[in-house]
């Protein structure tokens, strides 16, 4: 054999090896890519399933019934946690009362109390910086004319399908949305857990600062039952505001609540959002709606 075929030889087998050394890499880089997804599909996995142990927490703290008849924001189970280890995880959740939101389902109606419902929901909405326009599409969406609902199915299950109603104006509806719930009738509002912007929707006619010191005094002392509520709220507030409270419907206890929770496990963080509802005077809570959250 010539040298120059020699030559021809150890070039073809170095070509040869090079192309076996890159298949073999591109065969190791492969299956390192498969192993990495398939450990974090462990750990989304073993995430999920510390988040489950959080519900089932979460559901532990709701678990006394006499929170149906009284519940207030100083309870335990109004306690923010960051702080929960499980294992190699850190668990963290929030929770609130969804009885103190303004229920999306109470507009859908022809009696007095769904006009002040529709009336209070209209200026909550535009509060929040929606259009006329867009608070109204809303609005009529969930009123009692089925033609004007764009097809809309009421009662709803969660205020998060208004959202394409909304239209353009998702920074506003993101404003509104926490306080909004989609709770079945009757669900009336809790006034121990009230939040401040529901309760200036509903009582145009009483002044921020007054609503204030009710709030104030309410986080003070919580009331048992809306007739000490209404003795002392007269006299601040006035008799015809508590008359509209009352017509639109108040309690001081809650049957459904929402827990936010998230799950960190090294780099990867899941969260949760569930709705638990309470079944029954002595019924055990349970999750009647689970969503996905992205932080």
């Amino acid at each position: 054999m010539s040298a120059r075929a020699r030559g021809m030889a150890v070039v073809q087998a170095l070509v040869l090896v090079a192309a076996l050394a890159a298949v073999a890499t591109a065969l190791l880089l492969r299956a390192e890519t498969a192993r990495e997804r398939l450990q974090v599909r462990f750990q989304a996995d073993q995430a999920a399933l510390y988040l489950d142990s959080g519900v089932a927490q979460v559901q532990a703290l709701l678990g006394d019934p006499a929170l149906a008849v009284f519940a207030h924001g100083a309870q335990p189970w109004a306690r923010v946690r960051d702080d929960v280890t499980v294992r190699d995880a850190r668990l963290s959740w929030r929770i609130e009362d969804l009885q103190g939101r303004f229920n999306v389902n109470t507009l859908n109606g022809s009696e007095a109390k769904h006009a002040a419902a529709r009336a209070g929901f209209v200026r909550l909405a535009r509060a929040q910086g929606l259009s006329r326009a867009a608070t109204q599409r809303l609005a009529n969406a969930l009123g009692p004319d089925a033609q004007a609902r764009a097809g809309l199915p009421l009662p709803l299950a969660h205020p998060l399908q208004l959202a394409p109603l909304a239209g353009a104006e998702s920074d506003a509806f993101a404003r509104l949305l926490p306080l909004l719930a989609a709770l079945p009738e009757p669900s009336p509002l809790n006034i121990n857990t009230a939040r401040d912007e529901v309760l200036q929707a509903l009582l145009p006619s009483v002044t921020a600062a007054t609503l204030a010191q009710m709030q104030r005094r309410l986080r003070r002392a919580p009331v048992r039952d809306t007739e000490r509520f209404s003795d002392w709220a007269s006299e601040l507030i006035g008799p015809e505001a508590v008359a509209r409270l009352r017509e639109i419907g108040i309690t001081t206890g809650s049957r459904s609540f929402q827990a936010r929770l998230a799950v960190q496990l090294d780099s990867l963080r899941l969260a949760r959002s569930v709705v638990l509802t309470r079944d029954g005077a002595q019924g055990r809570n349970r999750v009647t709606l689970t969503l996905p959250e992205t932080e």
